[in-house]
């Protein structure tokens, strides 16, 4: 069952997201959560139920299922996650069933690619997202490319004067 929300497509059974018909990596941990979020909309999900859902069976603090929510809310915004204190979390933005007939590009969550890194902990286990778009770099977000220039510019000026 596909769900849609803003300009977001979410595959719940495949764990898979696009944006506008572009690619989307997920990991698996940030899709898994968003998946229970979505499908239980008017439900807060503490975290420890997150924690039971997405990690049954290991030791993973309550810090791994906070890196994750931020992770979802780099993708869709503060106002996709709800924040109850002490509670829980909750879904916010309205969702719709897709038609079959309009499946959007989309890849299948993987550990391979993410977005920030999750604070390094042993406790914890790190999950994150990242848009990953190769042929539409010119919607890269600007706090990647502006790094990436300045860097090449002083290299380039190294190489130059050198």
């Amino acid at each position: 069952m596909k769900l849609a929300f803003e300009d977001f497509q979410f595959d719940i059974q495949a764990l898979t997201l696009s944006k506008d018909g572009r690619k989307i990596s997920l990991k698996e941990k940030p899709a898994q959560i968003l998946a229970l979020l979505i499908t239980q909309p008017d439900k807060i999900h503490s975290k420890v139920e997150i924690l039971e859902e997405v990690w049954p069976g290991r030791t993973v603090t309550e810090q791994v299922v906070f890196q994750n929510i931020g992770h979802l809310r780099a993708l869709f915004g503060d106002e996709a996650i709800k924040t109850f204190s002490k509670k829980g979390y909750q879904w916010q933005l309205p969702c719709d069933p897709v038609d079959g007939a309009l499946q959007g590009a989309s890849v299948v969550a993987s550990d391979d690619v993410s977005i920030g890194e999750a604070q390094k902990n042993d406790s914890t286990v790190q999950a994150s997202a990242q848009i990953s778009d190769e042929k539409h770099t010119a919607q890269l977000p600007w706090a990647l490319i502006v790094p990436a220039l300045v860097a090449a510019a002083a290299i380039g000026g190294f190489l130059v004067f050198a």
